[in-house]
């Protein structure tokens, strides 16, 4: 297939686009910065990369036209940076906006399927999550109203090689907090690791790999999943506490750690996936326990530290 991949130089993306090079499909990649992950595939003929913003119109138009597939995961990440660091209206614009545009490009262009990735329903006010919710149900308007066929795929929280941190890679256009790279570099770094609140909040934490797998079967079925919205997880979660300890036994060290006061955007929840969908609508249940998938991760950020900080 020929398949245009809006923010494929990223975390999520960039695994993608490996997998899909590797499978033999033709890859387009439009981001705002390239990322030493995507440069690898420069002198690949089946790959090509555009450095644009989704806003463009002109742009994203000359590159969806053609294109069997889109997977659209540009976005501006964070939950506090999106209200403490990066523009509300930038945020709103590229992940609302921008992927509006999207839509509309692959509908004139007749696109056959385009996939979405979305977020888990959380009562969080900050403008990540409002857009993220927004986005899920402008991907069911095109595939109800419209005649677009759109998947949305509901992750939860996602860990593993190349995701970015906070004072990450300095030509990246947006660095934000997560928990696992967040306790690993602060660790390296000599300096303790902050919990916000008593740490007893949970969500559920994915491997990458599964869920590459998971848009692989999801661009690759024969069913129409138009409108569906597909649950990548398992239907278990962890506490930020746990995911300390977890840490600490893949790791043989111990993290050092204070609890601080919630940080903006956030309140304590629960947050779990429905594995049900995945396993009706792609016949799929995730393969990476988090044990497995920390030790993977914690030898991509050592060598990242040494990269950065030594």
């Amino acid at each position: 297939m020929k398949i245009l991949l809006t923010g494929g130089a990223g975390f999520i993306g960039s695994h993608v686009v490996d997998r899909l090079l590797n499978d033999g499909h033709d890859v387009t990649v439009v981001d705002l910065w390239e990322s030493d992950e995507i440069k690898v595939h420069r002198d690949n003929p089946n790959f090509s990369f555009v450095k644009s913003d989704v806003l463009d119109d002109e742009t994203m138009d000359a590159h969806v036209a053609g294109k069997d597939s889109v997977i659209h995961m540009a976005a501006v990440l964070g939950t506090s940076e999106t209200i403490t660091t990066y523009d509300v209206e930038k945020t709103a614009l590229t992940n609302v906006v921008g992927t509006v545009k999207m839509l509309k490009h692959c509908k004139k262009h007749g696109v056959s399927r385009v996939l979405i990735p979305t977020t888990p329903d959380v009562p969080w006010l900050n403008p990540y999550k409002i857009t993220k919710a927004a986005v899920e149900n402008f991907a069911r308007l095109f595939s109800e109203e419209f005649g677009l066929e759109v998947v949305a795929l509901k992750l939860g929280n996602i860990y593993g090689s190349r995701e970015r941190w906070l004072d990450g890679p300095k030509e990246a256009p947006y660095n934000y907090q997560k928990i696992v790279p967040t306790i690993l570099m602060e660790t390296l770094k000599g300096n303790k690791f902050k919990i916000f609140g008593n740490g007893d909040q949970k969500s559920e934490y994915i491997y990458v790999d599964d869920v590459v797998q998971s848009f692989v079967l999801a661009l690759e079925s024969e069913n129409n999943l138009g409108g569906k919205v597909i649950h990548v997880g398992r239907g278990s979660n962890n506490s930020v506490n746990e995911i300390v300890a977890a840490v600490e036994q893949a790791w043989g060290r111990t993290v050092d750690k204070e609890y601080v006061n919630m940080r903006p955007g956030e309140t304590h929840i629960e947050i779990a996936l429905d594995p049900v969908p995945l396993k009706q609508e792609l016949n799929y249940e995730l393969q990476w326990n988090l044990q497995e998938g920390l030790v993977e991760t914690i030898k991509y950020y050592e060598a990242m530290f040494k990269k950065y900080y030594v």
